[in-house]
């Protein structure tokens, strides 16, 4: 069927082919024949990798075709230019299971290969009015074209696959983040006062169906020179998802590859919007792309305004002093807690807090310190409360001082000014609640053992019992005499019948 090309031959029968400077068989067009979906990906994936899909795209044609069987096949034309490209092109697809031909209307013969340096040229063509006819030396068949697929819908429609661990991406100098709204408050929150240098951006999309009430919204972050803790707790969270941008406006989530490499057909994305590619087959895009702001302007502040102006005096200071004094509040915050070591049970939980005391193991009680207040018990434990799940849980923000878990003191100072701060407390411990106004004060000495401090004395019933005899009674005393036939005669109390004996 197949005729192998000599050097310096210049007619073929094959229509449309020409030796190249080389002297390679060639055709205006290079077309593989693959037998199912998954090479098709196998070989842009293998090609992208060493190559750029991008020189392709201009000429690339993907399209299913049918057989007179009616088997189904796929077929990847483009341009050949020079047999450079093909080259590059037949070393992928034989790799990945695929057929290379060579050819320029419908007619396409097998691509060179080591038995045929230069190529093949048909025998006899094939007279059919097929949509295209493959000559190969294994086979010659005809095909019908079914339909054509848009690289773009293929690249959209693939699912990223899971990276191991150790094959992850280090780098986070630029990383794209998605949440949802109801978190999305609290991460603006979070990388606010960790200063991580970041914009934000609300992302609206209109409802794909009349059963939605309400437009899909995400918060989307652009971070930047994000630590690894932040980015770790990030990508653990629900409803947040981590992208790790390969080009200027396309992302992977963190953690996943696409199957073909997309930093090779950047010219797909180049339209000024964002295409973020899920771990769960679903991509964003955001397109056009919304204006984003500093995350230090978005995040919430309180600011009183007084309904008239104050006028500023102007003189001396001696003249009028102004003298500025700000409350320690208590403010909620996002930060995961840290040296949880108190608790303070209220009265209403006494019996629940008695029933856990018989269940705690000796070494917690050992290190587990109670004192009793007029409507609640306060417990401290310098290695960690976790084992009394009752009460509001407490963190020691300065030596002796806490305030309620998932709260913080503001404004911001540090341990040693606040214990400055709160003065006249000794050595005692101090407890902020966010119902009082004024933090507890509690007496170190009120602090003990829950041994001493929960358990009743006992007090044992008196018992009637007669006491034992001081004196021992006298035991009897043998003496051994002369030998005879019932040595044991003789003891007191025997003499008599040991004499009436002896007379018989």
């Amino acid at each position: 069927m197949l005729e192998r090309v000599a050097l310096h031959q210049t007619r073929f029968r094959t229509p449309g082919v020409t030796p190249d400077a080389r002297g390679v068989l060639l055709g205006q067009r290079g077309l593989v024949l693959f037998p199912s979906l998954d090479r098709l990906v196998a070989f842009l994936r293998a090609y992208s990798e060493e190559s750029s899909l991008d020189e392709l795209l201009p000429s690339l044609v993907l399209r299913r075709v049918v057989t007179p069987l009616k088997t189904r096949e796929l077929m990847v034309a483009f341009a050949a230019e020079s047999s450079y490209r093909m080259d590059r092109i037949a070393a992928a697809a034989k790799l990945t299971g695929g057929f290379v031909f060579t050819g320029t209307s419908r007619h396409f013969v097998k691509y060179r290969d080591g038995l045929s340096p230069l190529g093949y040229d048909v025998q006899e063509l094939v007279e059919d009015p097929a949509d295209l006819v493959l000559y190969h030396d294994g086979f010659r068949q005809t095909y019908r074209f079914e339909g054509e697929i848009a690289l773009r819908d293929l690249v959209f429609k693939l699912t990223p696959e899971r990276v191991p661990a150790g094959l992850r991406a280090e780098s986070t100098e630029l990383l794209w983040v998605t949440s949802e709204v109801g978190i999305g408050g609290a991460i603006l929150g979070y990388l606010f006062r960790w200063q991580v240098p970041a914009r934000a951006a609300l992302v609206e999309w209109p409802a794909t169906s009349a059963f939605d009430d309400r437009p899909r919204r995400l918060y989307l972050f652009e971070i930047r020179e994000a630590p690894e803790r932040v980015v770790s707790l990030l990508a653990s969270l629900p409803g947040v998802h981590v992208y790790e941008p390969l080009g200027k406006t396309f992302a992977v989530e963190l953690g996943y590859r696409h199957p073909i490499a997309l930093d090779s057909c950047r010219s797909l994305f180049g339209d000024g919007g964002l295409y973020l590619f899920g771990g769960d087959g679903s991509p964003l895009v955001i397109r056009p792309l919304p204006p984003m702001a500093p995350i230090r302007s978005l995040v919430r502040s309180a600011i009183a305004l007084d309904d008239e102006p104050v006028e500023a005096a102007v003189g001396s200071g001696s003249e009028r002093s102004l003298e500025l004094a700000l409350p320690l509040r208590l403010a909620p915050t996002v930060a995961p807690w840290k040296a949880v070591t108190a608790t303070v049970v209220p009265a209403r939980q006494r019996a629940w807090l008695e029933r856990l005391l018989y269940a705690l193991p000796p070494h917690t009680l050992a290190a587990l310190r109670l004192a009793v207040g007029s409507d609640r018990y306060y417990l401290v434990d310098p290695r960690g409360i976790e084992g009394v799940p009752l009460g509001t849980f407490h963190t020691e923000v300065a030596p002796r001082i806490y305030v309620p878990a998932g709260s913080t003191l503001v404004p911001a100072v540090r341990p040693a000014v606040l214990e400055e701060l709160v003065g006249g407390r000794g050595d005692g411990f101090v407890f902020f609640d966010a119902a009082e106004p004024r933090p507890r004060l509690v007496p170190a000495v009120a602090f003990g053992p829950v041994s001493r401090r929960a358990l009743r004395a006992v007090d044992a019933a008196p018992v009637v019992a007669d006491p034992l005899p001081s004196e021992e009674p006298e035991l009897p005393l043998l003496r051994y005499d002369r030998p005879r036939r019932f040595p044991l005669w003789g003891i007191p109390g025997k003499e008599a019948r040991s004499d009436e004996s002896e007379e018989t």
